[in-house]
């Protein structure tokens, strides 16, 4: 009897300590889908629209370049059977300035480019940051995935949250 007793006991004790531990690991999961959020918002057109008025003269700049080099390129191949070496070797250099100046020029509003849209992107990444943490304790999910990190989820127990954080962005 008393080892009847100890069996029962220590069942019932097994059963109580995996019910307990099953409910504790049961939690809300939210997952979030970033690329899409990314191009439904209305910022992100917003930042387009201002990185190219903000560097539209200096790219201007840059495309005529470009165009000189191409018609001075072209103009070298088609006049090249009638050019003296001395007017060739003109030419060459005129090209090889153009080309040296678009490298000049290029390089450095590329990086400036990339800085400042870097400098919007963690703006607009903050502002979606804040509204799946909002939607997520209003909701009270435990936690929120990005679905590009997540290699499997089952769509009947994790609650898509892309909408709803576009939503909220595209208030604010």
């Amino acid at each position: 009897m008393n080892k009847l007793v100890k069996t029962t006991a220590t069942g019932l004790l097994a059963a109580f300590l995996m019910g307990t531990s099953a409910s504790a690991l049961a939690h809300k999961v939210g997952i979030v889908d970033m690329q899409k959020i990314y191009q439904q918002i209305p910022q992100m057109g917003k930042i387009e629209q201002t990185l190219q008025a903000e560097f539209s003269e200096r790219r201007q700049e840059l495309e005529k370049i470009q165009g000189d080099i191409r018609f001075e390129a072209e103009k070298f191949k088609r006049e090249q059977a009638t050019l003296s070496e001395a007017q060739k070797e003109a030419l060459r250099t005129k090209i090889q300035g153009l080309q040296q100046s678009l490298a000049e020029k290029g390089r450095p509003l590329e990086q400036e480019i990339k800085a400042r849209q870097q400098q919007e992107l963690a703006k607009v990444q903050s502002l979606i940051i804040g509204a799946i943490e909002d939607i997520a304790k209003k909701g009270k999910f435990d936690e929120v995935k990005t679905r590009d990190t997540t290699i499997y989820f089952n769509a009947d127990k994790v609650t898509d949250l892309s909408s709803d954080v576009v939503e909220a962005v595209s208030k604010k």
